[in-house]
C-alpha cells in the first residue's frame, strides 16, 4: 500500500523553530564572546607597542644642579649613562636618541647640568658648551718657586710639600741647571683646572703652559735656562712695557763687554729681602747670585718670568744704554744712560724722590 507521508505537524514545527532560533543565538553569543577576546587580545598588543615607544623623560624646567666627570675618551653612550644615573634625565633613552640626532662633540672634564631635566635640553647644554665647572688659579709674574707654591696651596688646597715633592726630581722634570731648583720655570699664568687636579698633574700642566711659550721662540726646556734666568731678572726690574725691552737691552750690552749686570734685584733675591735698594754689606756677599760680586748671569732664575719678560730677554731693542734707574717708583718712569755721568744724574732724582716717599724706597 502506498502511504503519504504526514505533513509535520505545527508543535513539531514550532519546535524547529525554536531549535533553529537556539542556534543562531548561541552562534551569536560565540562570535560575541569571540569578538571581546579578539579586542582584548589586541587591546593589549597596542598597549604594549605604545609602552614600547613611549620615552619616560623628565618634563623640566630642572632643579638642583649636579656635577659629572666626563672621563678621557668617553663616548656618547657613556655620557648618557653617567646623566641618567645623576639623575639629569630620567631614562637612557630621553638623552641618547637627542646625542645620536645632534651627535655633539664630547669633552673630558667635571661639567655642572640641573638635576630632572629633558634628554634634549641635556644635550643641547652640552653643545652650548658653558657648563664646564674649573677651579681657577693664577699665578703673578716674578713670584719666587716658594711664593708660587704658597698661592697654590692658599688657592686650590694643594699643599706646599706636595708641590715640593713633585719637583724634587728635576732631571725627571727635564729641568737642568747648577742652581738645582725649579726657578723660573713655573710659568705665570691664568689656569682652569679640574677639580681635584694633584700635585702631580698641576708640575705638568704648569710645565707644558712653559714648553708653549718657548716653542714660539724653537726652544726646549732643557735649552732655555740661560734665557729664563735673564728673563726672570728683566722682570724685576722693568716697569713699563716698552721698558722692558730696553732693560734687556742693558743687560745684554753689559754681557758682551763683560761689565758685571749690578742688579739689585739678585742681590735681594739671595738676601730674601723684598727691598728696592741694597747695602754695601748684601752687595759684597759671596753668593752665586751677587751680579755686583760676579761677572754674568747669575746661578739661576731669581723668579718666573712671564710672556713680556720671555720675548724682551730675546729681543733687546737698539740701544747704546749701559744704565738705568727708576726715578719714580709711583709712576714708573726710567731713565736710561750711555754713560755713567748721565746715570748719575738720574740717580739723583732717584734719591730725591725717596726723601719724599719715605718707607718707598727701604
Amino acid at each position: 500500500m502506498d502511504f503519504e507521508p504526514e505533513p509535520p505537524t505545527r508543535r513539531s514545527r514550532k519546535r524547529r523553530r525554536f531549535g533553529g532560533f537556539v542556534v543562531v543565538v548561541l552562534s551569536l553569543s560565540v562570535l560575541a564572546g569571540a569578538g571581546i577576546f579578539v579586542l582584548n587580545t589586541l587591546g593589549g598588543g597596542i598597549q604594549q607597542l605604545v609602552d614600547r615607544f613611549t620615552v619616560e623623560d623628565y618634563p623640566g624646567p630642572g632643579g638642583d644642579p649636579v656635577e659629572i666627570v666626563i672621563p678621557e675618551g668617553a663616548t656618547g653612550e657613556d655620557v648618557a649613562r653617567l646623566l641618567v644615573e645623576a639623575d639629569v634625565v630620567e631614562s637612557f633613552d630621553a638623552v641618547y636618541q637627542p646625542m645620536l640626532d645632534l651627535n655633539p662633540d664630547i669633552f673630558p672634564g667635571t661639567f655642572s647640568f640641573p638635576s630632572q631635566i629633558p634628554g634634549l635640553r641635556a644635550v643641547e647644554i652640552i653643545i652650548e658648551g658653558d657648563n664646564r665647572v674649573y677651579d681657577q688659579l693664577r699665578l703673578r709674574e716674578g713670584l719666587t718657586v716658594a711664593q708660587t707654591l704658597e698661592e697654590i696651596e692658599s688657592q686650590l688646597g694643594i699643599s706646599v710639600s706636595d708641590m715640593q715633592a713633585e719637583l724634587a726630581d728635576l732631571e725627571a722634570l727635564g729641568i737642568q741647571n747648577e742652581a738645582n731648583n725649579a726657578e723660573g720655570y713655573l710659568f705665570p699664568a691664568t689656569y682652569q683646572l679640574d677639580p681635584g687636579t694633584t700635585a702631580e698633574e698641576l708640575v705638568q700642566i704648569i710645565l707644558r703652559r712653559l714648553d708653549q711659550e718657548l716653542t714660539k721662540y724653537g726652544l726646549v726646556r732643557s735649552q732655555a735656562h740661560e734665557m729664563l734666568t735673564l728673563a726672570s731678572v728683566i722682570q724685576l726690574e722693568a716697569r713699563q712695557t716698552e721698558d722692558f725691552y730696553k732693560v734687556s737691552t742693558v743687560f745684554n750690552n753689559r754681557l758682551d763687554i763683560d761689565m758685571p749686570l749690578q742688579s739689585d734685584a739678585t742681590v735681594n733675591y739671595a738676601a730674601r729681602s723684598d727691598s728696592v735698594t741694597t747695602t754695601d754689606q748684601q752687595r759684597a756677599d759671596d753668593n752665586p747670585y751677587n751680579t755686583y760680586f760676579y761677572r754674568g748671569l747669575p746661578i739661576g732664575p731669581i723668579g718666573n718670568p712671564g710672556s713680556l719678560a720671555i720675548d724682551s730677554a730675546l729681543n733687546p731693542v737698539e740701544g747704546d744704554w749701559l744704565y738705568f734707574v727708576t726715578v719714580n717708583l709711583t709712576t714708573g718712569e726710567t731713565v736710561f744712560s750711555e754713560t755713567l755721568r748721565e746715570h748719575e744724574i738720574a740717580v739723583l732724582d732717584f734719591q730725591a724722590f725717596c726723601r719724599a716717599n719715605p718707607g718707598r724706597c727701604g
